[in-house]
């Protein structure tokens, strides 16, 4: 069975770019801001603002201070030019591209990308192939898995059917972009080996071809527009970069039509071109192919016979094309024109049909820890500390001949600044396995697992969080000058539960799969502002008993004890639920029976039911961190539960 984590497939080796995510064993084409497919197109701002998915049309209309970057990747492996002035990064170009795929993907599918796949052309070394695993990790997304177009075109067709028997030959054609590439593979048992590949450098581009026969064929000689095409000049780009759209428009028609039009620079009339006139343009290409694929095989060190699959990815509207390879190959061309089909092949060849790795072995991608990821903690860590405070300031201490004979202070408060601290602790481990605080790793020191971050994080939040709350206790005998037992209890006690619960959590969490790591790691992060919600509220309520009793009461405190009784309602109903509905009907209901029945007697029951619904936040990532690790005693156990009532 596939693994159950969202697996993204990106193709870059097209002239546009497609992506498919896998997720449990279901494809899914990503729609990129609506389309099926994205221009590789990026601008640069003048600020150095990136805008990616742009085609030629679009980039006619940005402004004058705005550079166009056709395709990002035909600059990889270039050499950095030093005398050109801000010259920009290809890498940098493409882990935009890559981030934005990886956003839309993220949100149509619901989870981030668990592995990453990407094809890429044949020719690519490992220059190349190391720009693109940086530009994946500039992008926030996972080591990827590098496949060649040749390959995974050939695996595409097999899921489709078309076997080889391992040790037979297949040999690809891509002619949708320039230069178009052949390719030999071998079959063997796990997927494809390489035997040789060329390219056709010596023809032309097909649009190039054609945009020159239709100039001069529909143009006298003294028209300037066959200048402007044989010898290009700056002045005359924007006209030539139209005109070339054109004859990408018109071909695209023609593979649904006979004829299509293409519109030259104005004061000309429109000319009309069929397949005819493409067949008749790409005779260069044509012509060289039978020479190619016999040096192809020559290469290759193969004879036609050794050929079992030839797969085509052809060119629009030059059906000739498939005529000419199986004249030179002696097999009819598989043609695969589907947009998704190298990023659907991809992921053939890189599925794993077995579980997934555990947490323990897994390397997530990780990030410098910043002050704003450490806000959340430090607010529930001073929210924790305002309770204690309050706590001790106002407790009532009854004393005899100087000696403290009695202290009265909301023990439910202690209890909930324990569990606060504790929390604290748990919103601290949940950064552990994903940000880090020193450089990167080295061969001596090297970079552990996401399994052992969160083993780490979680057993130094159940023992730190406990130590925290037992200082709470002793603290405030201390400094009540009672006997510190009552305070230790509750302080303690509201603590340990949580401190048990990331106890387990540090002992079963390294056993996760690593797809499942992304979705479990979001719900471990605690409810900051539910947090925030309940202190805030006892806080309100026992400002407000301090300046009331039994007896004397006071309108303004009264107000203020119902506010906060209420605030620690809705906490209790958010941190107890989880779905919208839910909280939806639970939260303003329980914020208005807390107000409702807010007293001096009752305030510490109030407070109680917090501490229980924080206690059963707890339970709840456990029991979920426990099934996820052991997903067969779950299954086991229900069954075991179903047994009787079958």
């Amino acid at each position: 069975m596939p693994s159950g984590g969202a697996r993204l497939s990106i193709d870059l080796s097209c002239s546009a770019i497609a992506a498919t995510v896998s997720q449990h064993g279901t494809r899914v084409p990503i729609l990129i801001d609506g389309r099926l497919t994205m221009p590789l197109g990026v601008a640069i701002g003048p600020a150095g603002q990136l805008y990616v998915g742009l085609d030629a049309t679009a980039a006619r209309s940005l402004p004058a201070d705005h550079r166009f970057v056709d395709n990002p990747t035909g600059l990889l492996g270039m050499p950095v030019d030093a005398s050109a002035s801000a010259q920009p990064d290809p890498v940098d170009l493409l882990a935009a591209v890559l981030r934005h795929i990886g956003h839309y993907a993220a949100h149509q599918v619901g989870q981030p990308a668990a592995e990453l796949t990407v094809t890429i052309p044949p020719a690519w070394g490992p220059r190349r192939r190391g720009h693109v695993t940086e530009a994946t990790t500039r992008a926030g997304l996972p080591s990827p898995a590098l496949v060649t177009a040749p390959a995974a075109l050939a695996a595409y067709t097999a899921a489709l059917g078309l076997t080889s028997p391992e040790g037979s030959c297949v040999l690809v054609c891509q002619a949708d972009r320039h230069p178009a590439t052949l390719t030999v593979l071998q079959t063997v048992d796990d997927g494809y080996r390489e035997l040789a590949t060329r390219q056709l450098d010596g023809v032309p581009d097909l649009d190039h071809l054609i945009t020159h026969r239709v100039v001069y064929t529909a143009t006298d000689d003294n028209d300037p527009l066959r200048t402007a095409i044989t010898h290009p000049a700056e002045d005359t780009a924007a006209s030539r970069l139209a005109l070339l759209e054109s004859v990408r428009t018109a071909r695209h028609l023609l593979a649904e039509q006979e004829r299509a039009p293409i519109l030259l620079p104005a004061p000309r009339q429109p000319a009309v071109i069929t397949r005819d006139d493409i067949t008749a343009a790409a005779q260069p290409l044509l012509d060289q192919l039978p020479g190619a694929v016999r040096d192809l095989l020559d290469a290759a060190d193969i004879d036609r016979g050794h050929l079992a699959v030839v797969v085509l990815r052809p060119a629009d509207a030059l059906p000739a094309l498939t005529d000419q390879l199986t004249d030179a190959t002696g097999v009819t061309p598989t043609l695969v024109e589907h947009p998704h089909a190298l990023a659907d092949g991809a992921l053939t060849l890189t599925a794993t049909h077995q579980p997934g790795m555990p947490a323990g072995a897994a390397r997530l991608p990780r990030v410098r820890l910043r002050i704003s990821d450490l806000t959340g903690a430090l607010l529930i860590g001073a929210s924790s500390l305002t309770l204690l405070l309050q706590a001790v300031l106002t407790a009532d201490i009854t004393t005899v001949d100087s000696w403290v004979v009695g202290a009265r202070t909301s023990l439910p408060q202690l209890g909930t600044a324990g569990a606060l601290a504790m929390l604290t602790a748990f919103a601290v481990a949940h950064l552990a396995p994903t940000t880090w605080l020193a450089g990167t790793s080295t061969a001596s020191t090297p970079e552990p697992t996401t399994g052992s971050l969160i083993r780490r994080g979680y057993l130094t939040a159940a023992v730190g969080g406990a130590i925290a709350a037992t200082l709470y206790g002793l603290a405030t005998g201390t400094a009540v000058g009672f006997d510190y037992s009552p305070y230790l209890r509750w302080t303690l006690g509201a603590a340990l539960p949580l401190a048990a619960c990331a106890a387990l959590i540090a002992a079963t969490a390294p056993r996760i799969p690593a797809d499942a790591l992304p979705t479990w790691l979001a719900l471990t992060r605690p409810a900051i502002t539910c947090a925030l919600i309940a202190a805030a509220g006892i806080f309100l309520m026992r400002a407000a008993l301090t300046l009331t009793t039994p007896i004397q009461t006071n309108a303004t405190a009264g107000i203020a004890g119902s506010l906060g009784a209420a605030l620690l309602g809705a906490a209790t109903a958010l941190t107890a639920s989880s779905g919208r509905l839910i909280r939806a009907i639970t939260a303003p209901g329980l914020a208005i029976g807390y107000a409702l029945v807010f007293s001096y007697n009752t305030s510490s029951a109030l407070i109680v039911g917090y501490l229980v619904a924080l206690t059963w936040w707890g339970t709840q990532l456990t029991a979920h961190t426990l099934r996820l690790a052991f997903p067969t005693v779950g299954t086991a156990l229900r069954r075991l539960v179903d047994r009787p009532n079958s």
